[in-house]
């Protein structure tokens, strides 16, 4: 499978929250940083794969009708694949969500090992109120 699979296949995972997939498909130290200030949004930071895991797990609480992510470009080089994508949504408070994404996604033995995660944090905070 080409490092590229293997980010579509991880944000498929993402998309309906297959959480024993994607503990399979990260390695033991996985981190997940999201871009943004702590102070002005809760999620933003250094995260482990137990806080990951955690957070995907409850992803059918903020959206009950599942979600459109799609993947919409994608370039790789050596161990790191870059994608950008669209999330689309409707939350549990009834509200739109819509935003894009740009991950940076590394690969080590087939797994990934780390993602970094930017995207439009207001948008995030005023839906979510995080």
């Amino acid at each position: 499978m080409s490092n590229k699979e293997l980010v579509l296949e991880f944000v498929e995972a993402m998309r309906v929250s297959d959480v024993e997939k994607l503990g399979s498909m990260v390695t033991d130290d996985f981190t997940w940083w999201i871009a943004g200030k702590t102070d002005y949004l809760q999620t933003a930071g250094e995260h482990d794969k137990a806080f990951f895991l955690g957070f995907f797990g409850s992803g059918g609480d903020s959206f009950p009708n599942g979600v459109a992510f799609e993947v919409t470009g994608m370039v790789a080089e050596g161990d790191k694949v870059a994608a950008e994508a669209r999330l689309t949504a409707t939350t549990a408070m009834g509200t739109d969500y819509d935003n894009l994404y740009h991950f940076l996604f590394e690969i080590q033995d087939g797994r990934v090992s780390r993602m970094r995660e930017y995207m439009d944090t207001h948008h995030a905070k005023v839906t979510f109120g995080l």
